[in-house]
C-alpha cells in the first residue's frame, strides 16, 4: 500500500481519510498514525514553487500563468485571499474597503494582491488547504502536476 498523508483542513479531507481507513483490510499489516502538523515547512514552500513552475512551463495557462511569478500572483488571488478573508477579520475588513474603492481598477487590485496577500503568512493548515485548492483547480482544468512523492516531498503537508 502506498503511504498517504491527510492534513485535516476541510470536511472533505476528513471524509476522504475516513473512507480510506474504512477500506483498509484488517490484517495487521497497516499502521495509521495521527499527529500534529507543526509549522509550515520548507517542503510546502518548495512544492508550491514546483507547482508554479509546472503551470508556467505547460503553456496552457491564461494571462497570468506564463511565469512562476504570474502563477503565484493569480493563485494568491484565487486561493490565499479567500483563506485570509475567512480567517482574519481585520484583513477581511481591509480587503472589503479596498475592493469597494478600487473594484473597477484591475491594476490597483493586482497591486493589493501582490503587496498585501502573502502565502508566507499562512499557517500550516492554511498552506495545506491553499495547496489542496491549487491542485484541485489545476487538475480539474487538465494540468498534469508533479506528484510530491516524485520530488521526495511526500511530507509537503507537514
Amino acid at each position: 500500500m502506498k503511504a498517504k498523508k491527510f492534513t485535516l483542513t476541510t470536511q472533505l479531507v476528513l471524509d476522504n481519510l475516513l473512507s480510506d481507513i474504512a477500506d483498509i483490510e484488517l490484517n495487521g499489516k497497516t499502521t495509521v498514525t495521527i499527529g500534529d502538523a507543526g509549522s509550515k515547512s520548507a517542503r510546502q514552500r518548495g512544492y508550491e514553487w514546483i507547482l508554479y513552475d509546472a503551470i508556467a512551463k505547460s503553456g496552457k495557462g491564461g494571462r497570468h500563468e506564463d511565469s512562476k511569478i504570474g502563477v503565484h500572483l493569480i493563485s494568491k488571488y484565487r486561493f490565499a485571499l479567500p483563506l485570509m478573508i475567512r480567517d482574519d477579520s481585520n484583513f477581511a475588513e481591509l480587503w472589503a474597503i479596498y475592493r469597494q474603492l478600487y473594484s473597477g481598477d484591475p491594476i490597483r487590485i493586482e497591486w493589493f494582491i501582490d503587496t498585501q496577500v502573502h502565502t508566507e503568512k499562512l499557517n500550516t493548515s492554511q498552506m495545506a488547504e491553499y495547496l489542496d485548492e491549487f491542485i484541485k483547480h489545476y487538475t480539474d482544468l487538465g494540468f498534469d502536476l508533479p506528484d510530491p512523492e516524485d520530488k521526495k516531498l511526500l511530507e509537503w503537508k507537514k
